[in-house]
């Protein structure tokens, strides 16, 4: 099992994501969240079943099933949220390692 912690900025809305391997090659993903638009999502998600190593790692926007379902339900696209479900289940599928990401910004040095 692994398990993320999204605080998504300045809404303050805190997100728990879960990604268990079911098998070799699918995962099943569950959300605990703040915010009502990203449990709607994580309902989604859930009732969608298992996904596939393909589902995951599709780069496209458009086949990619995360990014679909949350360019359905979540009404802000810059959203943290559906990349950290896709890293999430990138680590608890073996595909990818287990470490930090962060968005930083730095402060205006022209002024």
């Amino acid at each position: 099992m692994t398990v993320v912690k999204v605080k998504a900025g300045a809404c303050g809305f805190v997100t728990r994501i879960i990604a268990r391997k079911e098998n070799k090659r699918e995962v099943r993903i569950e959300i605990e969240s703040d915010c009502e638009s990203v449990d709607d999502l994580g309902f989604i998600l859930e009732q969608n079943g298992l996904f596939g190593v393909r589902d995951i790692i599709s780069m496209s926007h458009k086949t990619n099933k995360v990014f679909h379902e949350a360019s359905e339900k979540l009404p802000h696209s810059a959203c943290p949220v559906p990349v950290a479900i896709i890293k999430a289940s990138e680590v608890e599928l073996g595909l990818n390692v287990p470490s930090p990401v962060s968005i930083e910004f730095e402060p205006d040095s022209e002024g």
